[in-house]
């Protein structure tokens, strides 16, 4: 989700039998291609593989891999690896990939199912919870990637700005009119912070969808986007439209970000590097990764942190039980259909996510571990007393729709939450567009459900 999700991660790592170097294959060698994500401010992911192509290479002997970076945030990465994934002589073999495109990658025949590579791997069954593993499991009960991260999200807040403006500290909103109470009195009492800012535009991607409205409307009585009852996806309705009234108000009474920061694509930076720091934000919706560039490992430490910020759940709409929301998503390592060395591109995963890489992962990026020997360790949660919170919010979180469908929908949603952003449209007349604009994003009118 920065990761924004967000917010937030998938390797890929390709073997490189298709378009091989014939050489290579002359001489019997091999090679395993890993195509990854990397920003200046976000080096964890290379880190990792750096290390992991090192290890596998030793234990190798013969098979080169090669650490092919896609520059950029997570939305240049996903426009890539679908230009990639068009041809097979382009594919890569394996990758790091978002669990919500997972389902449509697999119902393309995009990902090869890891389920009896699995099975000869003891970590499977000893290291990855249960819930872990759904991650990144198919409509069709097989397995399409070895989870390296997971994650939740709620409220960061800045201590000095609720000093300022007179708020108690610890702060525990019960409702979002608690939430808006505080963004009001920051914003009369502390000029010149920014009260409140997530993400809610279309160029923050699955960042503005889940971060941001998922994280209202599934705080919302029954708030859903499917109905796992009816089978069919929703079509707008009243909790679709207290969500976005949220967005509205923080746009319409100057209580977010300026519009030309909110349709900036390094507002994550923004908020990390600068206002918090600087006392300068006093509330943000995000997720548990939020600190992990204050970290004296970070790219921005700022040693401070651990007293200055502060950290609660994101409250439901009105305090409906269980009182809280989260959103849990993740990023996971998959195997491309096409990959012609499947063995030696599944032997590279489990390298890649081994608890030593786990665990520079997990401490780089502030995610939550997908393994239990990296939780149980001390070294995971040294330096950052907030980890405890963000695992427990697994209780009351929220899992997006595991459909093919979903990423055109989350596209939808991103529309309709940039219009109100910007004021383009009310609350009722994106949800109105909404409405109109999801049976064409899901497959025809019987796969929507009226509200």
């Amino acid at each position: 989700m920065k990761r924004p999700l967000a917010g937030s991660l998938l390797l890929l790592a390709v073997v490189a039998g298709c378009g091989a170097d014939p050489a290579q294959e002359t001489s019997g060698s091999k090679e395993l291609e890993v195509l990854y994500k990397v920003e200046p401010t976000w080096p964890h992911l290379e880190k990792m593989l750096t290390g992991a192509k090192t290890q596998y290479e030793a234990a190798h002997p013969g098979i080169k891999v090669k650490l092919t970076a896609v520059q950029g945030n997570n939305e240049a990465y996903y426009t890539k690896l679908a230009l990639l994934n068009r041809s097979p002589d382009s594919a890569p073999d394996l990758y790091y990939h978002d669990t919500f495109q997972v389902n449509a990658d697999v119902a393309a025949g995009k990902l090869a199912p890891l389920d009896d590579y699995l099975a000869k791997w003891p970590d499977w069954s000893s290291q990855f919870p249960d819930s872990v593993k759904q991650a990144a499991k198919g409509g069709d009960g097989k397995v399409y990637g070895v989870p390296i991260s997971t994650d939740t999200r709620g409220l960061w807040y800045q201590k000095d700005v609720f000093a300022k403006a007179g708020l108690p500290v610890p702060w525990e909103p019960k409702t979002w009119n608690d939430v808006l109470a505080a963004a009001r009195t920051i914003k009369q009492k502390a000029p010149g912070v920014i009260p409140f800012a997530m993400y809610s535009t279309k160029i923050h991607g699955e960042a503005s969808t889940m971060q941001g409205f998922e994280m209202l409307l599934y705080g919302t009585q029954g708030g859903t986007l499917y109905d796992e009852t009816q089978k069919k996806w929703v079509a707008g309705g009243k909790n679709f439209t207290d969500a976005l009234t949220f967005i509205n108000t923080i746009y319409r009474e100057e209580l977010g970000p300026k519009q030309a920061d909110a349709h900036n694509a390094k507002l994550y930076d923004k908020m990390a590097f600068e206002w918090f720091p600087a006392a300068e934000l006093g509330i943000s919706l995000d997720g548990a990764w939020a600190s992990s560039p204050w970290k004296t490992t970070g790219t921005k430490p700022w040693p401070e942190w651990t007293e200055k910020m502060g950290w609660t759940p994101m409250p439901t709409q009105n305090g409906e039980p269980p009182g809280a929301v989260s959103m849990s998503g993740g990023w996971v390592m998959a195997m491309s259909a096409y990959a012609k060395n499947k063995q030696e591109a599944f032997d590279f995963i489990t390298v890649a996510t081994n608890k030593e890489n786990s665990m520079v992962y997990s401490v780089g990026t502030g995610d939550l571990t997908t393994r239990k020997d990296v939780a149980a360790d001390p070294k995971y949660s040294e330096g950052n007393p907030s980890i405890k919170f963000w695992t427990d919010l697994a209780s009351v979180t929220h899992y997006r729709p595991a459909f093919e469908e979903y990423p055109k929908v989350s596209t939808e949603v991103q529309e309709a939450m940039e219009a109100v952003t910007t004021g383009a449209q009310t609350p009722e007349e994106a949800t109105a567009a909404y409405v109109k604009a999801l049976p064409a994003a899901v497959g025809g009118p019987d796969k929507v459900l009226a509200r």
